[in-house]
Order: structure tokens, then sequence, then C-alpha cells
């Protein structure tokens, strides 16, 4: 058995290297497509993820 998945993720977070750049939240868009010979667990693949 084949599965295949496509999963687009998106939530906010601070992030940056700069000190300008931790002021405020940004959207972080997540897009991932993955295929196995066997079963895909959505949400283990978004926990491992995040």
């Amino acid at each position: 058995m084949q599965s295949h998945i496509k999963i687009k993720f998106h939530f906010k977070c601070i992030i940056g290297i700069l000190d300008f750049e931790r002021r405020k939240k940004q959207k972080i868009i997540i897009k991932l497509k993955a295929k196995a010979n066997e079963f895909l667990n959505y949400a283990e693949v978004i926990t491992k993820i995040k």
C-alpha cells in the first residue's frame, strides 16, 4: 500500500537573528509533499515539523 499526503501548515512566531527582527510575529508557511510504501500518519508528520 502506498500513501501520499500534501500538507500546507502555517503558524506565527517570533524569529530573527537581529534585535529588530524579533519584535513582531511573522507568518511561517511549510508546504510538504510526501509518499511512502506504508501508512503515513498526518498527525505524526505535523508533530515532527513543529
